[in-house]
């Protein structure tokens, strides 16, 4: 895995959104893995590392083996972060060392660091990547909702929907939208109320139609 590629798994799994905050949280995680490694136990696991993660693990300086919490806080006090981004943001880099590093070197960093050991286990292939711990929480569904069942939270399938279509008012919305304007069904037009026919003529109580045109 080339240094663009491990850069790029970093900011996908940790959701940032800047390339510059992943390179920051990959310099900062793997200086801090090294505080945790003797020179010798560091040299070949940075070997098999793209070259600035390389770079920081051999910059490290052993200082005793202190537990997961000590590396999540120092990941934090370094970022100027809160806890739980750099608790997420070492599980980020850490899984994409991991993934980076030859069977044989993963493994033997495990070794080199049991109590950490799975935060180096490959992402299963094909899984998702975790959800970043921050981002937003996607709206609730209503159990057993889906797409092909209804939209969110609904207990209507989409095959049920009868959504309205027109105004309250609208013609659209009538069992038969012309009964008032068809002269087989019309409640009475004005000609009629004043017991006119077409017969005799345009509205008019003198004219029909014989004279209409005269």
């Amino acid at each position: 895995m080339d240094y663009d590629r491990f850069v790029e798994e970093v900011q996908r799994r940790a959701g940032f959104e800047g390339r510059d905050e992943a390179e920051r949280a990959i310099a900062v995680t793997a200086r801090t893995l090294g505080e945790r490694l003797l020179a010798e136990e560091a040299a070949p696991i940075a070997g098999r590392l793209p070259g600035p993660v390389a770079a920081a693990v051999r910059g490290a300086t052993y200082q005793g083996d202190f537990d997961r919490d000590e590396l999540y806080d120092r990941i934090a006090r370094r970022e100027g972060a809160p806890r739980g981004f750099g608790m997420e943001h070492a599980q980020a880099v850490c899984q994409v060392i991991g993934e980076a590093l030859p069977e044989a070197e993963r493994l033997r960093l495990e070794r080199h660091l049991p109590d950490w050991a799975d935060l180096f286990a490959p992402r299963s292939a094909g899984a998702p990547p975790p959800r970043p711990a921050h981002a937003a929480s996607p709206p609730e569904i209503g159990q057993g909702s889906t797409l092909a069942t209804g939209r969110p939270g609904s207990r209507h399938p989409l095959s049920e929907a009868r959504p309205e279509t027109a105004h309250a008012e609208s013609v659209a919305r009538s069992d038969d939208p012309h009964a008032d304007t068809r002269l087989s069904s019309s409640p009475g037009l004005t000609q009629e109320r004043l017991r006119e026919t077409l017969a005799d003529g345009r509205p008019g109580p003198e004219h029909p139609v014989s004279e209409a045109q005269r």
